[in-house]
């Protein structure tokens, strides 16, 4: 291109970037809200990553707007939030999808998803671009203070209230890929560092000085390319290698039957028929490991003497693994648990020969809302049925992240129940010897997120438990993506349907090799380490790059 070229672009971003600037009012929330929206087509199932490196450059030029003005924090606060808004409304509409499994019930309430939710985590995005606003300036410095502010507010996010992880940036990149691979080293919240600093850099070309300085502006931009290009060359020869797999073959089975018909007593039945069904007639190998999902029978499978009898007639040698809720009575308390169970045949029932309690729960969902906040029980009530029992009373939380060492051939593993896969450190602080572990097996109940965005957000983001740490994963979720992963997080085998299913069902098997684990990550070794020393890094950068 020539200088003429160039200098057209540079005026062109110029003039964008004033019109941005420009914005005030309902204008600048409504646009700062479209931008939010556009972004959410960085991650599941799109992947699309110009997206958010389009959004969020053209947040900041509106953010530069926004610290001109005479009340700066509010206004950086709300086109922060509005942003926030945005993009957790769009990209999080099926956490509303339980409120309409009776929606004549619960669907006054869908305010709560759509309205309280979006608007919640947008305000920690608000709050945290705000702070930033008192280093911002026309500077490149800018670039960092946005990507300090906004990695900070993501490690917020993933701790306050009981932690909600959905979706930070650094899970914009196709699990498996060679940007995904960063995460074995600092883990994802680095990761997400890394991310939004990239994908900032751009909205440091054109600020608000005058046109002299465009090499200095050019400096982020300089060192995103450069990250970036590490980052995938060294990715890529991470997965130049192909997977091994060992000799111990898993079969993953749900039954995919719908949410709605797992609290009937005629639904249940007909789960564990299906289910035996399949045990009967899916081909298989003595030695298999049978892995169904989280609350796999919609009922407490332990106590009900019915799964007891039945399930060992079908199993022969093979291992069962199952999600189960299940109760214990304590004098004259009784205790709720979501566990995972591992079963074998015994002489005359099932004998059990592992368990594990979930240890996070999912706040107002499973663990009592008066434990998070005051007037939970409140709050609780006004959650769709289904979920108010678990949200007033809640389960019991299991003792701590395990590593399961079942009896006989089962390679220990470390269990995960659907919300557990958020959290790097739920694998990383696994006891009593992390370094035993095997492989990692997640169990979900998807069947409350609907077919649409929610269950392959909620795969793509547990993939990167098995990249953190280098081991297997098998996944089994019901009515959502069952399928084995590899240390570096390629999917090697998926559930494919299977003749038979009843109408609306929508069943998933597949027999798969397990493969084997690779050698321990640097996260896995020294956790979120390198996040904190990078954070340190990058606000510094915006120090030594500041520009009145």
């Amino acid at each position: 291109m020539t200088a003429a070229g160039h200098s057209h672009g540079l005026r062109a971003f110029t003039a964008l970037h004033e019109a941005l600037a420009r914005l005030e009012g309902p204008a600048a929330l409504g646009f700062a809200a479209l931008l939010g929206i556009f972004s959410a087509l960085a991650f599941a199932p799109f992947h699309l990553a110009p997206a958010l490196a389009v959004s969020l450059t053209g947040l900041v030029w509106m953010l530069d707007g926004a610290r001109g003005r005479k009340k700066w924090a509010r206004a950086m606060f709300l086109r922060g939030w509005a942003f926030g808004v945005g993009f957790f409304l769009v990209s999080m509409y099926w956490t509303a999808l339980p409120f309409l499994v009776e929606p004549e019930r619960h669907a006054v309430f869908l305010w709560m998803p759509l309205v309280a939710l979006p608007g919640g985590l947008g305000a920690i995005w608000g709050l945290a671009l705000a702070a930033g606003g008192a280093f911002w300036s026309s500077s490149p410095s800018r670039i960092f203070v946005f990507a300090t502010a906004m990695g900070g507010a993501e490690a917020l996010r993933g701790v306050l209230f009981g932690g909600f992880p959905w979706n930070i940036a650094g899970t914009s990149w196709m699990p498996g890929g060679a940007i995904s691979q960063l995460a074995s080293v600092g883990g994802v919240y680095w990761l997400t560092l890394m991310t939004l600093f990239v994908m900032v850099a751009p909205a440091a070309l054109v600020d608000t000085r005058q046109q002299r300085g465009v090499l200095g502006r050019s400096l982020p931009a300089v060192l995103a390319v450069a990250l970036f290009g590490f980052g995938w060359a060294w990715g890529v020869q991470r997965l130049a290698d192909e997977t091994v797999s060992t000799d111990q073959t898993v079969l993953l089975m749900d039954v995919g039957v719908p949410q709605t018909e797992k609290s009937t007593v005629a639904g249940q039945e007909e789960i564990l028929s299906r289910y035996i069904e399949l045990m009967r007639t899916v081909p298989s190998a003595p030695d298999d490991i049978m892995i169904w999902p989280e609350g796999a029978l919609g009922k407490p499978m332990l106590n009900d003497t019915q799964s007891i009898d039945l399930i060992p007639e079908f199993l022969d040698g093979r291992v069962l693994i199952a999600g189960t809720s299940r109760f214990s009575r304590v004098e004259t308390e009784t205790q709720w648990f979501n566990s995972l169970a591992i079963l074998r045949r015994g002489t005359s029932a099932a004998e059990l020969v592992g368990l594990y309690d979930k240890h996070r729960l999912v706040p107002f969902g499973e663990l009592a809302a008066s434990r998070i906040v005051p007037f939970g029980d409140y709050m609780s009530g006004l959650l769709p049925e289904a979920l108010q029992i678990n949200a007033r009373s809640g389960f019991t939380p299991g003792p701590q992240p395990t590593v399961l060492l079942p009896q006989g051939d089962v390679p220990p593993f470390i269990p995960l129940i659907c919300y557990e896969g958020l959290f790097p450190d739920m694998v990383r602080k696994a006891l009593p010897q992390r370094d035993q572990a095997k492989w990692i097996i997640v169990i979900s109940n998807d069947s409350w997120f609907g077919a649409g965005l929610g269950p392959a957000q909620h795969y793509a983001q547990n993939r990167y438990r098995a990249i953190e740490s280098g081991l297997p994963m098998a996944r089994v979720a019901s009515r959502g993506v069952s399928a084995m992963v590899d240390g570096l997080g390629r999917q090697v085998g998926r559930g494919q349907p299977v003749p038979g299913d009843p109408e609306g069902w929508r069943s998933s098997v597949v027999r798969v090799p397990l493969p084997a684990p690779l050698s321990s990550t640097p996260f896995q070794r020294f956790g979120p380490t390198l996040f904190w020393l990078s954070l340190v890094i990058v606000a510094g950068g915006a120090f030594l790059t500041w520009r009145r």
